[in-house]
């Protein structure tokens, strides 16, 4: 990744802004003004929030994934899938607040702030934080944290695999609609759902966006740094090489002070070819059935 020289020394550039996110637990007071999200999963507003947009993720704003509304507090468990999951919210959720951190309502402080790089900036970042700042990754499976890897336990056996190709191949299926409307239908059914939990959980990473980047660093108020799992590819768009992290507001703000990335300086310039994606997410938004951002 590109460095940029700054007064104390190189800056690590990242390609996406920052996003915040505010928990809502009683009332959305405040927030009448932003846009509800509807859509497939939380990971998909956060991809809307990467271009510019401050969403409101309310309990009806989920129309798929069916991991989510357990893990923000959306609802209490009822079944056992629901039961299985670990690490969310407790129930209930008025709403989640989320934005890029260049728009973050004013006078608001996130509870966690996302970061999205590949391994490499990841691994400066955990040299300058120092270890007191992330969770313990000791007794923590893949699907929680990738926290591991950067103590020298990288994933091995079919975890290895399934990490690195079971995600590339869904940023190649990415552009295929059919495989849009696929998932949609697949994982409206909890039966599919709980199979492909129990997989993923055992194998890969699990609930990345939403309970790993965002609750547990709200929780813990310690930083996560996760693979992304396949909804994160497959519905956030994100790169499968990359890996996804979440800070509590806090420690990104000793972390900004090393980053750069768009929306970073006033009238950035990088946020205009950003606007240009959000244009393009907006179209797509349109002709995908059951998907709004606004």
């Amino acid at each position: 990744m590109a460095r940029r020289k700054s007064a104390g020394g190189d800056l690590i550039e990242i390609d996406l802004p920052p996003v915040g996110v505010k928990f809502l637990k009683d009332t959305l007071d405040g927030f009448e003004d932003v846009t509800r999200f509807k859509g497939i999963s939380y990971c998909q507003a956060v991809f809307g929030a990467t271009f510019g947009m401050e969403l409101l993720v309310v309990p009806e704003s989920i129309q798929i994934c069916q991991w989510v509304p357990i893990v923000l507090g959306f609802k209490e468990a009822e079944n056992d899938f629901e039961r299985s999951i670990t690490g969310g919210l407790a129930y209930p959720t008025a709403g989640v607040y989320v934005a890029p951190m260049s728009l973050f309502k004013e006078g608001v402080t996130p509870d966690s702030v996302l970061i999205r790089t590949d391994p490499d900036d990841f691994r400066e970042i955990v040299d300058f934080l120092g270890w007191e700042c992330f969770i313990e990754p000791e007794g923590k499976g893949l699907d929680m944290t990738g926290l591991a890897t950067f103590k020298k336990s990288p994933p091995t056996g079919f975890s290895k695999w399934a990490v690195k190709n079971i995600n590339r191949m869904l940023d190649a299926l990415n552009n295929c609609r059919l495989w849009d409307i696929f998932t949609r239908i697949l994982f409206r059914s909890t039966f599919i759902t709980k199979i492909f939990d129990k997989f993923i959980t055992r194998y890969m990473a699990n609930m990345s966006m939403c309970r790993n980047s965002s609750v547990v660093p709200s929780l813990t108020k310690k930083a996560n740094i996760s693979y992304f799992c396949t909804g994160g590819v497959a519905w956030g768009k994100n790169n499968s090489r990359h890996m996804t992290s979440g800070f509590p507001y806090d420690t990104f703000l000793r972390l900004d002070d090393i980053l750069d990335y768009p929306g970073k300086v006033e009238n950035d310039p990088r946020l205009d070819r950003l606007e240009e994606k959000k244009e393009e997410l907006l179209e797509k938004a349109k002709r995908t059935p059951g998907c709004t951002f606004g």
